[in-house]
């Protein structure tokens, strides 16, 4: 199991911003949460690659509760978490080839990954991740000479170098065109399918969601909503989800003539 959790809740500045989560992720399976704006995925999300720790219930990553490890050792776990963020944070000065390579530092020593940021290991694997994201010709470029596009495809060489078992995305693809979100969204399935990892994407495009998974969880005022296949995620459901929110008008009809079957 990838991810478990069991009544889960989090308070951020004595604020309660998820109540009571139980969700289950098996290795390999694929999900998107999808929900309004402050609904708690961010949270969500960040809970899960340990980045806040839970006030209540129980939270499994990858077959440990990080809060019973040690330091180490849950630096450790996090090494075998990848996290794309909506804005990739980058170094402005840093060389694309160094923040890619960024993505193994935790797998190795403190004098074994100063040795990385001072001097490229595995040029050949750092340059492949970036041909995949067609970002072949920036290896040797800053990140300050990327446009915001291509700083978000150079997160997601990163994610791919890094080779994590549990793969995390928060708005992947929000400040992409079309054609790109379509295609960072194929690569990350096609990634974690290939390697058996686990995958789950937070999504603002319902649409999307639809199309390229086939398990939706609906997240509303830090509660699940509902956790389905998408044959059994209606457009009652999405309009009750979004509530009053534009969105959900837009995502009702894409619900209603999506084929069903289809998958990642």
């Amino acid at each position: 199991m990838s991810l478990h959790l069991d009544g889960v809740s989090l308070n951020l500045g004595g604020t309660p911003v998820l109540h009571e989560l139980t969700l289950h992720l098996a290795q390999g399976e694929q999900a998107a949460l999808i929900g309004p704006s402050g609904a708690g995925k961010t949270s969500l999300l960040l809970l899960c690659a340990t980045g806040y720790r839970p006030d209540a219930g129980q939270l499994t990553v990858l077959g440990d509760n990080p809060w019973h490890l040690s330091a180490r050792w849950r630096r450790r776990l996090r090494s075998r978490i990848g996290m794309l963020y909506q804005s990739s944070p980058l170094p402005d000065r840093q060389r694309v080839i160094d923040a890619v390579a960024a993505g193994r530092l935790g797998r190795s020593g403190r004098l074994a990954a100063l040795k990385r940021l001072l001097w490229p290991q595995d040029v050949a694997a750092v340059a492949d991740a970036l041909a995949r994201v067609d970002l072949a010709d920036k290896l040797w470029a800053r990140c300050d000479q990327l446009s915001g596009g291509q700083r978000q495809r150079a997160g997601l060489a990163r994610v791919l170098y890094q080779q994590a078992d549990l793969l995390l995305a928060d708005e992947p693809i929000a400040a992409l065109d079309p054609r790109l979100a379509e295609d960072i969204l194929r690569c990350l399935c096609a990634d974690a399918r290939q390697r058996d990892a686990s995958l789950l994407v937070s999504l603002h495009s319902v649409e999307l969601a639809l199309s390229h998974f086939g398990r939706l969880i609906g997240v509303r005022d830090g509660r699940i909503v509902f956790d389905l296949p998408r044959a059994e995620v209606t457009p009652g459901l999405v309009s009750a989800l979004y509530a009053d929110e534009r969105l959900a008008e837009e995502a009702a009809p894409a619900v209603a003539q999506l084929p069903q079957g289809r998958r990642c």
